[in-house]
């Protein structure tokens, strides 16, 4: 009977029990992240708003301060959600014994494909851990990493997949196909055309997901 092994949030003992390579190509990572778009007058009033409430104090709210005032109304203005295929979800459990380790998270939010009762079926994005940016020490990017190899295992159709993590404005983008990992440069949604880039860059996952 195989040993199942249990393994924590630590980014260097998860890279080294799944043999994760940080990849210098990452052609998915910069086919996602080279994206534009265009917005309504409607959409730049919302966007206008939470970029003033972050650049003001986002670097301090907690954590369902940030989901609540920023990622979700980010998320809606991404306009990922196609009824009855995409969702957004938010504090979903995932867990799967991946090469012999049991691997479990609960992710803060995650697009996936749906049943006819709402429940996630394939996930292919992850974004961890809504967390304000001083005085905390959990480590987002282990988090998200972990869900992404669990994503891997339930898809089983060795394609890409995606995730994000922030740190109060900070924020990452992730690709992960079989156990090349790539990485964006940090975006920082205080900043205007970062918080713009960020928007497009949810947005471009629709297409993304649509097209698998």
């Amino acid at each position: 009977m195989e040993t199942i092994q249990k393994i924590g949030f630590d980014l260097s003992q998860i890279a080294e029990a799944f043999n994760i390579v940080r990849d210098d190509v990452c052609e998915h990572l910069k086919q996602w992240l080279n994206v534009s778009y265009t917005f309504s007058a409607e959409e730049h009033h919302i966007i206008d708003k939470v970029y003033d409430q972050i650049a003001d104090s986002g670097d301090y709210w907690n954590e369902e301060e940030l989901k609540i005032k920023a990622v979700g109304l980010l998320f809606f203005l991404a306009d990922v959600s196609v009824k009855n295929r995409i969702e957004v979800f938010y504090e979903r459990p995932l867990s799967a014994v991946v090469n012999g380790f049991q691997l479990s998270v609960i992710t803060d939010c995650m697009i996936a494909t749906q049943t006819a009762f709402n429940i996630p079926k394939h996930p292919y994005f992850f974004l961890q851990e809504f967390k304000k940016g001083k005085g905390e020490k959990r480590d987002p990017e282990a988090q998200m990493l972990t869900a992404m190899l669990i994503a891997q295992e339930l898809n089983k159709d060795h394609k890409v997949v995606y995730g994000g993590y922030l740190v109060g404005s900070n924020w990452r983008f992730t690709t992960l196909i079989g156990n090349a990992y790539c990485i964006s440069q940090q975006y920082n949604a205080a900043d205007k055309n970062d918080l713009l880039q960020i928007i497009f860059i949810l947005r471009k996952l629709k297409e993304l997901i649509l097209n698998r």
